[in-house]
């Protein structure tokens, strides 16, 4: 059975059983739906979900409505692990609106009906379809992290040093998290609606939505509404029910709200591109600037660009531009600590080191090689790069006098064999 098979199993077995039990209460859903979301994607799409299942939830909302028997549609909002944690709970919410507004607008129904009651990441979801796969690299040790873990813990100023996903980003050199993502992520992007009812009766239907809360059933946990509020420049959230957020923040409970200080912390995971530059260079005179880009959650593209078009003297000049693409891959998901690489390089040069000779290519300088390097992190946007590669460099180059418009009177090709790279490079991540 898939996951996504999985979950929709253990939403409809609900469903069936709250009608069985009907005339025990009115607690349980009497319908539901689940809408899948494309990764990035918050907008419910015309083949997002079957058009006959979803126009049969819309009838029966309408129905219900009808017949005075509706109570209260809660809307669920969830979001894969993919991205920082402020970008997750967002489209969370966002998934969870657009099905609110789809059936605010099908149903024809008030506003005051349609409430998203929870939005975030399902962890309870993960939890259950990591349990049910036996093939989960490290799988106890995944579920432990998802039950045990806080999902952010914090040092004694009160600042973000550690937390549940940083935590299986990191268990088995990340090869759980990728086969959690390959696996499990597109069951995670879903916004569920579940629709509660009541007994016929001549009343009309209760809009106010503290009495639909009340007489619902829905338990607390479900109805605590926590309010998002964006702060302006920060990205930052607040949270109305302080009890309740410091409660999911340390016990497995489900979606939980980014403390306000949270996603500056996170930074350094949630980035995708990162700038850096290698300092020997500039002891050199030489202008270098390079350009990372993280390519999935253990790859990345590594482009050092290096140019000085200056003579600092006629017994010394180091004039040269090159390029030296890295294809990386490093052993944790978060982009810190061992990679290795495939690097290679082209460039031209101009050189001289005393009053003698002075070196030019004539049809510039290729080669490649395998490199290997450690990142450190210093905070949550700087860090520092240690980096060697070996392998084969190619050039052709004539040798001159090195005095005003000195003649030519050597050409060479080079064949080198040795270190291709060297760098000890600051890095700050966007």
């Amino acid at each position: 059975m898939s996951k996504r098979k999985l979950f929709l199993f253990l939403i409809f077995a609900s469903v069936f059983t709250s009608c069985a039990f009907y005339t025990y209460g009115q607690n349980s859903p009497c319908d539901s739906i689940t809408v899948y979301f494309d990764l990035n994607s918050v907008e419910i799409q015309k083949n997002t979900i079957s058009s006959n299942e979803l126009m049969q939830f819309i009838e029966s909302v309408k129905n219900a409505y009808n017949d005075g028997r509706l109570q209260h549609v809660c809307i669920y909002g969830s979001s894969c692990l993919m991205g920082n944690s402020v970008i997750c709970e967002a489209s969370a919410l966002r998934r969870a609106e657009s099905l609110r507004n789809y059936i605010i607008q099908n149903a024809d129904i008030p506003d005051g009906l349609v409430t998203i009651t929870d939005a975030g990441i399902d962890w309870n979801l993960l939890a259950t379809l990591v349990s049910s796969d036996s093939r989960t690299p490290k799988r106890d040790i995944v579920v432990k992290t998802i039950k045990e873990i806080p999902v952010w813990i914090f040092d004694s100023n009160n600042h973000v040093v550690d937390g549940r996903k940083k935590q299986l980003m990191e268990i088995y050199y990340g090869r759980s998290f990728a086969y959690m993502r390959e696996h499990f992520f597109s069951d995670m992007r879903y916004a569920s609606a579940r629709l509660y009812c009541g007994v016929k009766d001549n009343e009309a239907p209760v809009a106010e939505a503290e009495t639909m809360t009340e007489n619902s059933g829905v338990s607390k946990a479900d109805t605590a509404h926590m309010e998002r509020i964006a702060v302006e420049d920060t990205g930052t959230y607040a949270v109305t029910d302080t009890t309740e957020a410091e409660e999911t923040d340390t016990a497995y409970s489900g979606p939980v709200t980014i403390p306000a200080h949270a996603k500056k912390e996170m930074t350094w995971e949630g980035s995708n591109v990162w700038l850096k530059t290698d300092i020997p260079y500039w002891a050199l005179l030489v202008a270098n600037l390079g350009v990372e880009v993280r390519l999935s959650d253990h790859w990345s593209l590594d482009i050092p660009v290096m140019y000085s078009p200056y003579t600092v003297s006629p017994s010394f000049r180091f004039r040269i531009f090159a390029v030296q693409p890295s294809a990386r891959y490093w052993l944790r998901a978060d982009m810190t600590g061992h990679f290795f690489g495939i690097h290679a390089m082209g460039g031209m040069f101009n050189l001289s080191v005393n009053d003698s000779r002075r070196f030019q290519d004539i049809n510039g300088a290729w080669g490649g090689g395998i490199d290997y390097g450690y990142t450190l992190r210093f905070s949550k946007h700087w860090g520092m790069e240690f980096n060697i590669g070996v392998g084969y460099l190619w050039s052709k180059y004539e040798t001159f006098y090195n005095i005003e418009n000195g003649a030519s009177y050597n050409r060479t090709t080079l064949n080198y064999f040795g270190i291709t790279r060297l760098g000890i490079s600051l890095i700050y991540k966007l």
